[in-house]
């Protein structure tokens, strides 16, 4: 059964190239252009910035507390980068296919690499510590993390693009204090992208066919919407859902009654 989202779906943005992941600001959207390598920021009056131009099929975005801009680029050897104030610096590089990236309460950041689509052996969820890039977990890559996003609950919940492939965990929740990696949403096929909230749950996940799904703190995910094309990512933003449909080159936006 499909839920009810206040089924008001605009177009917010189109004419775009490979729209992959966003982030909700205050004061609007980020935005990664994979196709065109490019970095934008939407306001809500949909009025367009570039913020950097010339990357690399960047695909995963998060900005921190202090307004750094963190991307990774889906490529065999990918980067992790920080743009801050126009310039472009590199954190990590020579990354296996990096998907999602995001920072957790203390400030730490997080990402992922690997994809059996890319030819990596596995794929890995890493932390940056002390500057320096650390695996905190690994598995055969024919599970393929994607996005992530960090709860307030101190949990990193991971996107596993290949549901549906092997096994049928859509979403893995790491505890880091304990270095374990359970499973926590089942049934989505295809887990492309994640949007947390500011408590946590309920979170949102895509499915890179075309739905979108909201998740409870116990992991049972219900069906939104199922109607989009391909999509990459979504992002919450007070009662709207904004949405990446890469297979028509718009940002979607959807508005929420729950």
């Amino acid at each position: 059964m499909v839920a009810s989202l206040c089924l008001i779906s605009i177009s917010f943005l189109t004419g775009l190239h490979g729209p992959d992941g966003l982030y909700a600001s205050s004061g609007g959207i980020y935005l990664c252009e994979e196709t065109a390598g490019r970095i934008l920021f939407v306001t809500c009056e949909g009025d367009v910035t570039v913020v950097a131009e010339g990357l690399f099929s960047p695909e995963g975005i998060c900005v921190t507390e202090d307004g750094r801009i963190l991307v990774v680029e889906d490529t065999k050897s990918g980067r992790l980068l920080e743009i801050n104030n126009g310039f472009v610096n590199e954190i990590a590089g020579d990354l296996c296919c990096p998907e999602g990236v995001t920072v957790d309460a203390y400030g730490d950041i997080w990402f992922t690499t690997g994809g059996i689509e890319g030819g990596c052996l596995f794929t890995s969820l890493w932390r940056v510590v002390n500057g320096k890039p650390v695996v905190e977990y690994s598995l055969p890559s024919v599970f393929s993390f994607s996005d992530l996003g960090a709860a307030e609950d101190g949990m990193i919940y991971i996107c596993s693009e290949s549901s549906g492939i092997i096994g049928d965990v859509a979403v893995f929740r790491f505890d880091p204090s304990t270095s374990s990696l359970i499973p926590f949403v089942t049934g989505v096929t295809a887990c492309e992208g994640i949007g947390m909230t500011e408590k946590g749950f309920p979170f949102y996940i895509t499915g890179e066919s075309g739905s979108v799904h909201k998740v409870d703190s116990a992991g049972r995910s219900t069906l939104l919407d199922h109607s989009f094309s391909t999509i990459e990512d979504v992002v919450v933003r007070g009662n709207h859902l904004f949405v990446s449909e890469d297979g028509t080159g718009s940002i979607i936006r959807l508005e929420l009654n729950d």
